[in-house]
């Protein structure tokens, strides 16, 4: 029986609803997902065929470019031809190595230096110096030793003097001594270039000195020098200086990656020159680093080209286009350049199938610039998303008049329920005293003229009540047609608020008037408009139950009147304010506290206002009571 009650319109209607609202939204969406899985796989197969396509071209210019380094290693050497940043051009020949560009190499395989001077030339200064311990006659004959013709031997003297001078603890005198050293450009010290060993030399000095400053700025000339490949040096040379000037710094050794595997390449090709078995007429090789080396032989030696990781990382960037990634890896599976692709989606050729030195891998850029979805992507989001607006619009205004009727339904019985109450109270008591009446059961003259009023309060309580009802009726129907005239409001509000007084006293009420003293007229309906004064007031009594005084204000500004009836009762919550004018709504503290009401007096006392050409304002608090307050325009003030 509960479910069938349950069941009964609207709430019927609300759950085949909401049936209908779900198999139809589930249906489309589902309908939805199969068209855009379809189109979403599509695009992956297009995706990865521009990826093939893309990779193809790829591989394709890669082949070009090998084949300019390898046509590079027949041409004639020349200066004046700019090679392709990250490239170098190399001749190698039996203890010959030549480099384009110039002085780009940081190390070599094997010293090229001119021949040092004879020892035998030092052996008296070195026999002061070391087995008679005398540093003063080492010094005299270091000296005497600089002013030779020879470049090597002053090269020599000035090393072996400023090393005297160090151990005499004569500072700038080993300074000078260095100083001079370093004019002399084409002489070794012990295997060294002279230049080498006054740069390092005065670097020593200054930090037995402490003179960090001085120290920094030669040891940052230092690195600079040796990064630049100034001197000839073998590896283990090189990386001891290096890591020198570095310690001096205070820093980590660094090294340009481009260069290292620059010199690493030559070291590569000088063994295989200098391997009894002879190099091929024309190959290429992919090194560490990784590096490109491709060369020819010729009749006395090889011709290469050494392309360096920038290179082959600007080749891979070129060959693919901007919106993909490039990455290269060697056959054993290491990457060389780039980053391998997370993704499935990457086009691979491998370097058998590519005639390629390595793997090639493209795929899709981390973040590539979004591109356009595709026209049946566009018309199929288009329609889903139309029909899907509609079936909202349609679902939002069929469940809004469903709520409607269901919250018109509610107030309703609530309504019923309330005017029951309201007319079940008075009947009863008079039901009760025409009972005693008809059987002559009151003892006295006095009970029976007590039980007259109550009837006379009770029937006109009915009346009222019918009154307002018949009335609210005619006002929703808009049959109610009002007799206006021009109403001394000031006047009619005094005899409403008398009237109203006088039915409330007994219960302790009590109403104040002010502002009303002077007349303000205005075209109104006598019997309307008193009877939503009457509402307004009544109103704010049954919703002071604990404060027994009601405030009523009338003022005038310009062309407006304004009445204003204020209680301080429980008041009305922000969440009800909105609403609390419609018809058949109570508030929920009123229902809570059990206060009789059917709910149509606020709504009368709106459209009896709203007939006048007025508004009714609200102004309440939980707890602080309200006020209500009824701005109506002046006789004067009207067209």
């Amino acid at each position: 029986m509960q479910v069938r009650h349950w069941l009964r319109p609207p709430r019927l209607m609300l759950v085949v609803f909401v049936g209908v609202a779900l198999v139809s939204s589930g249906a489309l969406g589902w309908l939805g997902w199969l068209l855009l899985a379809q189109d979403a796989a599509l695009d992956v197969q297009r995706r990865q065929e521009a990826l093939d396509q893309a990779a193809d071209r790829a591989a394709a210019a890669m082949q070009r470019a090998i084949a300019d380094l390898q046509s590079r290693t027949s041409a004639e050497p020349d200066a004046t031809v700019r090679l392709p940043s990250g490239v170098s051009r190399l001749s190698l020949a039996p203890g010959v190595i030549r480099v384009w560009p110039e002085d780009s190499l940081l190390y070599y395989p094997f010293p090229a230096r001119p021949p040092a001077a004879p020892s035998e030339a030092f052996d008296r200064g070195e026999q002061y110096e070391f087995a008679d311990r005398d540093l003063y006659l080492a010094a005299r004959e270091y000296s005497r030793l600089v002013r030779s013709a020879n470049p090597a031997v002053r090269a020599g003297a000035l090393a072996r003097l400023a090393r005297v001078r160090r151990k005499q603890h004569d500072a700038g005198a080993a300074l000078v001594a260095y100083e001079q050293l370093s004019q002399i450009r084409d002489a070794d010290v012990e295997g060294l270039p002279a230049t080498l060993v006054a740069t390092v030399g005065r670097a020593s000095v200054l930090e037995a000195e402490g003179r960090l400053s001085e120290l920094r700025r030669e040891a940052d000339a230092l690195r600079l020098d040796l990064s630049r490949g100034r001197w000839r040096l073998l590896k283990t040379e090189y990386e001891f200086y290096s890591m020198q000037a570095a310690s001096w710094l205070g820093m980590k050794p660094t090294r340009d990656a481009n260069a290292t595997v620059r010199a690493d390449a030559v070291g590569w090709l000088w063994q295989k020159l200098n391997s009894p078995t002879p190099a091929a007429r024309d190959a290429f090789a992919l090194l560490e680093g990784p590096t490109l080396v491709t060369w020819r032989a010729n009749q006395t030696g090889l011709d290469a080209v050494v392309a360096e990781p920038a290179f082959l990382a600007s080749l891979c960037a070129s060959a693919a286009p901007s919106n993909l990634r490039c990455a290269l890896s060697d056959p054993e599976g290491r990457t060389l350049v780039g980053d391998r692709p997370p993704t499935r989606m990457v086009a691979t050729r491998t370097a058998a199938a590519a005639g390629l030195p390595w793997t090639l891998h493209v795929s899709a850029a981390p973040n590539p610039i979004a591109s356009p979805p595709s026209p049946r992507r566009r018309l199929l989001t288009l329609t889903f998303g139309v029909v899907g607006l509609v079936l909202l619009a349609g679902w939002y205004f069929i469940l809004r008049a469903i709520t409607r009727e269901l919250r018109v339904s509610r107030l309703q019985s609530d309504f019923v329920a309330a005017v029951s109450h309201e007319f079940r109270s008075p009947l009863t008591s008079m039901s009760h005293i025409a009972e005693m009446l008809a059987h002559d059961r009151f003892p006295n003259d006095e009970l029976r003229r007590r039980s007259f009023d109550v009837l006379v309060r009770d029937t006109d309580r009915l009346r009222r009540l019918v009154e307002g009802l018949l009335d609210f009726g005619r006002f929703e129907a808009g049959a109610a047609a009002l007799r206006l005239e021009t109403v001394d409001v000031a006047a009619l509000l005094r005899v409403t608020v008398a009237d109203f007084q006088e039915r409330v006293a007994q219960d302790g009420y009590r109403i104040e008037l002010t502002g009303a003293s002077d007349a303000i007229t205005a075209r109104a309906d006598r019997e309307a408009l008193a009877r939503a004064l009457w509402n307004l007031l009544d109103n704010a009594v049954k919703y002071s139950p604990e404060c027994r005084t009601v405030w009523v204000e009338m003022s005038r500004q310009s062309d407006q009147l304004s009445i204003g009836v204020q209680d301080h009762g429980i008041g009305i919550p922000i969440a009800e304010q909105g609403e609390i004018f419609d018809r058949f709504v109570r508030g929920g503290d009123s229902k809570a506290r059990r206060i009789s009401g059917t709910g149509i007096g606020l709504a009368m006392v709106r459209e009896i206002v709203r007939a006048h050409g007025g508004e009714i304002l609200l102004s309440s608090e939980p707890g602080r009571g309200s006020r209500f307050t009824v701005v109506l325009r002046t006789a004067g003030g009207m067209a």
